[in-house]
């Protein structure tokens, strides 16, 4: 299953409430855990060990949001305030098909990323992190 962007609804859960990302601009998913090959000095071996490295380094969603509510605004300065765990999410209204990041933490207070006129500069971005990621894909 492939995620589009322009199928999907994108939020955040807190106590129980969803919040509704309206326009989303992008969603970049970073995941440090990698499994590595290394072998001894003399190179004599041509399979080498393999072990697994990232896996102390928080999962990172960042979503860029075009245009946030007020409301929505003063609801993330909250979380960052007060370090609340939140679920975020991202669903295809194709089939169900779903990605998320639970108990994680906003890592930095939502703000404008540019000042200017253009359309871009009504961009906020938001940086998740967790430990617990899933993806859910339905046929």
């Amino acid at each position: 299953m492939t995620f589009k962007i322009y199928d999907s609804d994108f939020g955040i859960k807190v106590n129980g409430v969803n919040y509704d990302f309206t326009h989303v601009v992008d969603l970049q998913i970073e995941d440090p855990e990698m499994t590595r090959l290394v072998r001894g000095a003399n190179a004599r071996n041509k399979i080498g060990l393999d072990y697994k490295e990232g896996t102390k380094e928080p999962k990172r969603w960042s979503v860029t949001i075009l245009g946030m509510s007020p409301e929505l605004k003063a609801v993330l300065d909250q979380v960052f305030d007060s370090r609340e765990r939140v679920d975020v999410y991202c669903i295809s209204r194709v089939d169900g098909s779903s990605k998320m990041a639970k108990n994680a933490v906003l890592t930095q207070m939502p703000q404008q990323l540019s000042l200017d006129d253009s359309p871009d500069s009504l961009n906020v971005a938001l940086v998740f992190e967790s430990f617990d990621l899933s993806e859910v894909h339905k046929s």
